[in-house]
């Protein structure tokens, strides 16, 4: 921003869109192949079936279920987010050259006065 202006470069801002929606899918496949495995690993119960296993899956399992929850969401917000990028950039391109365009049609009065 400059002098009051703002100044958009729409390619620019459109490939940070895609970039960050890309990021989003990246981390929603990791999520998928890591918290896949940590999850199917999980569920043997490794820690054991014995009272302290017991204690430890208790509390273990709302940590595990939170974090690849928090995991997910964070995949898919960068997506959405990446999408509205895009979409937003799109709008704004198109509001500036429709005004523009009215602006142009638009007859000053003072050059009537010559």
């Amino acid at each position: 921003m400059a002098e009051g202006q703002l100044w958009l470069d729409p390619d620019r801002a459109r490939r940070g869109g895609i970039d960050l929606h890309l990021a989003g899918e990246a981390i929603s496949a990791r999520r998928d192949q890591v918290g896949g495995a940590i999850a199917g690993a999980s569920g043997g119960r490794p820690w054991g079936r014995d009272d302290i296993g017991a204690a430890f899956e208790k509390r273990y399992r709302s940590y595990e279920e939170t974090l690849l929850r928090a995991w997910a969401g964070v995949g898919r917000s960068l997506e959405g987010l990446g999408a509205d990028v895009v979409t937003s950039v799109d709008a704004n391109v198109q509001t500036d050259a429709a005004s523009g365009r009215r602006l142009d049609g638009v007859i000053d009065p003072r050059a009537d006065r010559r």
